[in-house]
């Protein structure tokens, strides 16, 4: 987020990174995410939480985080990018919701995500909503009274990291509440004021950028001929999971074991964790659309979000690059198809830090408000072309979330998850998180219409780790 002296305290306008996720909101682009935390609580005092307890618990720590109570406010004819605006008028009560589980295993905290995941936040208020669920057991290896605090946010107000930085404070800090302070707001007539007179200057900085891009894509041209760079292009038949959304949200959870994936990362020197799954995910989704009569013509490919924190400096509260990855999905040895992704994987973070593709990149710095809505509303009005050639098939997202030292009231956690809804043209997202014992969680979120049998796919994963554990000859009974 941009902060400028002259605003009133409390008062922060938006940079255009994180303006686009408002512009670009619509029934088929919902832009928040969930981070689920899931706590041991037997025996403890607030395992029967209360509405009241939960409102007391997140006011006093609205002192981590401005958005708790700032509100988004859009300028007229969205003329410039919107603000941040103390939320003087909101009820905490109405962000906060307690359930008790309906019954033991997965379905309840299923049908909560899923209902979390698939309702849109109303951004006439504060950018958060917080869910509580008691009384949760028989979940897998978990203890047997499980509470869940889940946090849901606006894109706007931060990605992943910055959410994670967010929950980290939240439940490993002490209580810290808003400091009183004078914030008047913006009014209405200073808005549209600076907006008119700071519009001149979004033009001249818009032609400016024109330039700079245009001379970056002509760098970037010169590096894919050189064979500097690969070359991305949208030239990939579009799958089932490239239509529009259809059907509710699925939710299906699958956790590998973190010795067995030290043991592949081992025997495929400069493998990640991330190729790993990514080497999963190509062979359970591969086989996935065979069963169905609907091989791939071409290698599957996956967008992976990328942190661009360490390498450019962007003033926004979103800092991701989108790469795209082959996964070479037609190589039938897992091994061999892991080295081809960790090389691929390397070759698209390469491409996202050269210098040309960054400058390239900050072209949405420079775009003036207006153009930024009117592509957000040409994305809502036109409808998705389904056979048109596509970069990738899914998402496949590391989420850096953990449980080490986070505690609610003193009751540990022992589990966490997390993701985004999936969106037209991208209805299948896998989120790879930590789980307790160096173990990795990929939880998987998929709209059924695409996917009506998301525990077979699950299925499918776990075989796929399973061949490829096998395949470096690690000495480990498989799964049942």
């Amino acid at each position: 987020m941009i902060f400028r002296n002259s605003l009133s305290a409390g008062v922060s306008q938006m940079g255009p990174r994180d303006a686009e996720f408002i512009y670009n909101e619509s029934e088929g682009h919902l832009s928040h995410m969930v981070c689920a935390y899931f706590f041991d609580t037997a025996g403890h005092p607030l395992a029967d939480m209360t509405h009241a307890d939960a409102v007391r618990w997140i006011s006093e720590r609205f002192g981590y985080w401005p958005l708790f109570t700032s509100r988004v406010q859009r300028v007229p004819l969205d003329l410039d990018y919107p603000y941040w605006v103390p939320a003087a008028d909101f009820t905490v009560d109405d962000h906060v919701r307690v359930h008790k589980a309906s019954g033991p295993g997965w379905a309840p905290v299923r049908a909560l995500l899923g209902r979390s995941l698939s309702a849109p936040m109303d951004l006439t208020r504060p950018p958060w909503e917080l869910e509580v669920m008691t009384g949760i057991s028989g979940i897998d290896d978990l203890p047997g009274d499980l509470t869940l605090i889940m946090l849901k946010t606006h894109h706007s107000a931060g990605d992943g990291l910055e959410i994670r930085n967010l929950t980290n404070r939240l439940f490993s800090g002490p209580a810290k509440p808003k400091a009183s302070a004078r914030e008047s707001g913006l009014p209405l007539v200073e808005m549209m004021g600076r907006s008119v007179l700071g519009f001149p200057g979004q033009l001249i900085r818009f032609g400016k950028g024109l330039s700079a891009t245009k001379v970056a894509a002509e760098e970037i041209t010169q590096a894919e001929e050189s064979g500097e760079l690969a070359k991305y292009v949208a030239d990939r038949p579009p799958t089932r999971f490239n239509h529009v959304l259809e059907g509710d949200l699925a939710l299906e959870f699958v956790t590998l074991d973190g010795a067995d994936i030290k043991a592949i990362r081992a025997a495929v020197p400069g493998a990640t964790v991330n190729d790993i799954f990514l080497a999963v995910v190509a062979g359970a989704l591969e086989k996935y659309l065979e069963e169905k009569g609907e091989r791939p013509e071409r290698p599957l490919a996956a967008m992976v979000p990328r942190s661009m924190r360490q390498i450019a400096e962007w003033e926004s509260a979103n800092q991701l690059a989108l790469l795209t990855v082959d996964l070479h999905s037609d190589v039938a040895d897992p091994v061999e198809k892991l080295a081809l992704i960790r090389d691929s994987a390397q070759v698209a973070k390469e491409r996202s830090s050269h210098l040309a593709v960054r400058k390239f990149s900050t072209r949405i710095e420079t775009s003036p408000a207006p153009l930024l809505r009117l592509t957000g509303l040409a994305r809502r009005l036109n409808k998705l072309n389904t056979d048109r050639e596509v970069m990738q098939h899914t998402t496949i997202s590391n989420v850096p979330v953990t449980i080490d030292g986070n505690v609610f009231e003193g009751a540990p956690a022992v589990a966490v998850l997390g993701g985004q809804a999936p969106v037209d043209g991208d209805v299948l997202r896998h989120f790879l998180i930590a789980a307790a014992g160096g173990s990795l969680t990929l939880n998987v979120i998929v709209a059924r219409g695409a996917m009506p049998d998301p525990e077979h796919y699950v299925v499918l994963l776990r075989e796929s780790f399973d061949e490829l554990r096998q395949a470096v000859e690690y000495d480990v009974p498989a799964a049942e």
